[in-house]
């Protein structure tokens, strides 16, 4: 998954699942007269991204992790807690920075933040600038011994925390899916579901560590990889019909194909990352004592494949 561990659980105008009297709705059993059903508002709002394009999570942790640094932007600037924070993890990740100039009126507040993140950053580096004048005139033995000898800034740069946003956007995630998997049967998120275009790959694969034991996961899993059956039908009549000979048109679901297998396996744009920097991302996990589960698919209902292990008779 995208999101680092050590995440902060989420407080107060930020989080959208916090219990406020109107942040959730009761539903009572027909005829009973007793709560059937506790549902919050991100059951609702799953509803809404099931109405977009593309994996409904990850429209969810788009959407939130926008509302989470507008919400920071507007309020928090100059919490002092707020400022220890982001300073502790060097500032914002590559996606939730670049995300800010998507806010709108948050060009003050973010230039705030990255002064002091600026000031951060020399005062890390300028040791590095005494040492090179110090090390100009040595001799080539003062040389060999110390090469092999990394920068503080370099061990500090990896273990710092994680992005504040992504951890909002972790935990933001979890509950999405709790939700999902919970409901999955529910009239309303089931009409809505079946209209969208389904979770993505990675997401599924979240749900399938977070909620392995509930037994709606594998009718989420059915209904998701008939979705994914209709994107693969899609995009093979894409390819087949740019053959020089076909002289059908492509239909609008064909022609968009290809993008939608795209989010479908890697998710959204930017909410996964990259792999360019994963063994960094590895390594600080390990070092804060953070294990990945690994789930096994229950018997005849898993439809991924894994490699055997080959025996060898001795």
């Amino acid at each position: 998954m995208g999101f680092a561990p050590n995440r902060p659980a989420p407080c107060g105008a930020d989080d959208p699942y916090r219990t406020i009297r109107w942040g959730f709705l009761f539903i009572r059993g027909e005829g009973s007269g007793e709560m059937d059903e506790e549902k919050f508002i991100g059951y609702f709002r799953l509803i809404e991204t099931c109405r977009q394009p593309g994996c409904p999570i990850c429209r969810c942790i788009t959407d939130e992790s926008r509302n989470h640094l507008a919400a920071l932007l507007y309020e928090q600037v100059t919490d002092p807690d707020t400022r220890r924070a982001i300073r502790a993890s060097w500032g914002f990740c590559n996606w939730h920075t670049w995300m800010l100039l998507e806010i709108d009126n948050s060009l003050f507040g973010a230039a705030i933040i990255y002064e002091d993140l600026v000031k951060l950053a020399l005062r890390g580096t300028e040791r590095l600038a005494h040492r090179t004048r110090r090390r100009q005139g040595r001799g080539w033995f003062d040389a060999l011994i110390r090469r092999h000898r990394r920068p503080a800034i370099v061990e500090l740069y990896h273990r710092r925390r994680v992005c504040p946003a992504c951890a909002s956007a972790a935990d933001t995630e979890k509950r999405y899916l709790e939700t999902l998997v919970k409901f999955v049967d529910d009239g309303d998120l089931r009409a809505a579901y079946a209209r969208s275009d389904g979770l993505c790959l990675p997401h599924v694969v979240a749900a399938m560590e977070q909620n392995a034991e509930r037994p709606e996961l594998w009718t989420l899993v059915e209904r998701t990889r008939e979705k994914w059956a209709s994107v693969g039908k899609d995009i093979a009549s894409f390819v087949s019909k740019h053959d020089y000979r076909n002289r059908e048109p492509y239909t609008e679901a064909e022609a968009v194909s290809y993008g939608r297998a795209f989010e479908m396996l890697v998710g959204a744009r930017s909410v996964f990352g990259n792999d360019v920097h994963a063994r960094t991302s590895v390594s600080r996990a390990r070092r804060s004592g953070t294990s990945i589960p690994v789930v096994p698919p229950p018997p005849d209902r898993d439809g991924f494949q894994s490699p055997r292990t080959r025996e060898t008779t001795p």
